[in-house]
């Protein structure tokens, strides 16, 4: 997602929100012992960021890629 940023036509300011929420998903995987639920809420917030703001050629892919993390199937393309 850090290297797809231009293809994700998000403005300045929800770019930095799904940024920030990447990097508190990475923070909370990366603890001992992981933080789940925290992982959780940060990628479900980085769906709603990418199925409501973002428009860009791969912006459903991704919101996919994140429905499919919590599993419960509500992303872009496959509803």
């Amino acid at each position: 997602m850090r290297d797809a940023q231009t293809m994700l036509h998000l403005p300045a300011p929800r770019l930095a929100d799904l940024l920030g929420c990447a990097a508190g998903a990475e923070r909370a995987a990366t603890s001992h012992p992981v933080d789940e639920s925290e992982v959780l809420a940060q990628v479900r917030s980085m769906r709603y960021i990418l199925v409501e703001d973002a428009d860009g050629p791969i912006a459903a892919f991704m919101a996919d890629s994140a429905a499919r993390i919590i599993g419960d199937g509500i992303g872009r393309l496959f509803v």
